[in-house]
């Protein structure tokens, strides 16, 4: 039986009793929210509709459980019945995602991952990846349903056996066989390809809302095209094919992410990139100048003028983060549902240089905060705007997936996510 409940003014549903109990269970639905199914006639809080149920099993000894919640009185003449709605979202044009974690929450969850990773020498280090993905997928959701993360520590701590095995291997044929780890070492850059689709697949292959997973199908040849054969001309264009390189990667991405057995579409083109890059770099170039006459004029400024360095780096790193991240949600959509992304630099250039200042002055310990800080910016700027019922989807069969390239990715420090 299809349920509902209320956030503030919205409407959310339909929705599954288990999705209900989920939501319940996570503190996303208290005994205040409003709720109702579609035999109700008028919203009850989750408190009264109990109240009730347990009423009426107290007056019939007999019944189980299971039985049916007790129809509600039906409204007065006078008062206009409420149809339940059958769209799966709620009513707005625009539905945002939202993030319940905390700073201090994150900072138990990191800091017992870090202790237990170091005394078990890395082997707690596979479950830490999982709570920590797990953290932060279930106290993220949009149209009242969190995200969840799926994966086995397991096969994550296989995986990085296997790579930790392959990188003595290699130290081992590098202290006795220098030349033949050279060779070895350029082999090992046409795995890339290989690499980047076994590690997008196993994070979307692990990932799910409303119990339907998402999906990656990329093959290594458009791998290959996005992530080698173009890099590979980026020192004889002087760096001039770089944007064209990042709109083939996201492109790339986008394009093989699916939810269920509906793939995402992307619609930017190389000319929003190369946008956003001309205009960072004129930036940059402008600053370089000034900051440099400032220099020449009165070196005894050079302590100040390595601070504006430092704050031209984080400008640009903000800049690049917010335009480039809008682009891609902007750009991005699933069947009809389309994304909002609304990030600002200035406000988020903010959140970068705190974040920094406060991670050197706590020797790190501020890490946790940090993390949290800059998800929640973009989660609350990020919004779904859906165009019908979120209910369409459907489940795809998937096949399982080895941990073994996300590991990889992982060791070398890649990241091939959005």
């Amino acid at each position: 039986m299809p349920w509902f409940y209320k956030d503030g003014d919205r409407k959310i549903g339909p929705i599954s009793r288990d999705e209900l109990m989920n939501l319940i269970r996570r503190k996303q639905i208290t005994r205040k929210t409003l709720v109702r199914n579609t035999k109700m006639h008028e919203w009850l809080t989750l408190d009264e509709l109990m109240r009730i149920k347990s009423q009426g099993m107290n007056k019939q000894p007999g019944r189980s459980a299971s039985s049916k919640t007790p129809e509600m009185p039906a409204p007065k003449k006078d008062e206009p019945r409420e149809t339940p709605s059958t769209t799966a979202v709620p009513l707005e044009k625009e539905i945002p995602f939202q993030f319940k974690g905390t700073g201090p929450e994150y900072f138990k969850v990191w800091i017992v991952n870090v202790l237990l990773s170091f005394l078990t020498l890395g082997i707690y280090s596979a479950w830490a990846k999982v709570r920590r993905k797990q953290y932060f997928y279930g106290n993220t959701s949009v149209a009242g349903a969190a995200f969840r993360y799926l994966a086995d520590p397991l096969k994550i701590l296989k995986g990085r056996c296997i790579v930790f095995l392959g990188f003595v291997g290699y130290s081992v044929i590098n202290h006795f066989f220098p030349i033949a780890a050279s060779i070895l070492s350029v082999g090992l850059i046409f795995i890339l390809p290989w690499l980047v689709v076994r590690s997008l697949a196993f994070n979307a292959r692990n990932s799910a809302w409303r119990n339907i997973r998402f999906n990656f199908t990329g093959t290594y040849k458009d791998a290959g095209e996005a992530y080698l054969l173009y890099s590979i001309l980026i020192p004889f264009t002087l760096g001039m094919i770089v944007p064209y390189v990042l709109f083939l990667q996201k492109k790339f991405v986008v394009e093989n992410s699916a939810y269920g057995t509906n793939t995402f579409s992307f619609h930017a083109t190389s000319k929003d990139y190369y946008r956003i890059v001309l205009k960072l770099l004129f930036l940059l170039i402008i600053s370089g100048l000034i900051l440099g006459s400032v220099i020449y004029l009165f070196p005894k400024l050079l302590l100040i003028s390595a601070f504006a360095i430092v704050a031209m780096y984080l400008y640009a790193f903000a800049y690049f983060s917010v335009k480039s991240g809008n682009l891609l949600y902007n750009s991005s959509t699933l069947l009809k549902h389309n994304f909002k992304a609304t990030m600002r630099v200035i406000p988020f250039l903010k959140i970068v240089a705190v974040n920094t200042i406060a991670t050197v002055l706590t020797a790190g310990l501020f890490y946790p905060f940090a993390v949290v800080r800059s998800y929640r910016y973009k989660l609350e700027h990020l919004f779904l705007l859906p165009e019908g019922d979120l209910g369409q989807f459907v489940a795809a069969e998937l096949k399982e997936t080895s941990a073994l390239g996300d590991e990889i990715s992982d060791f070398m420090d890649f990241d091939f996510g959005l």
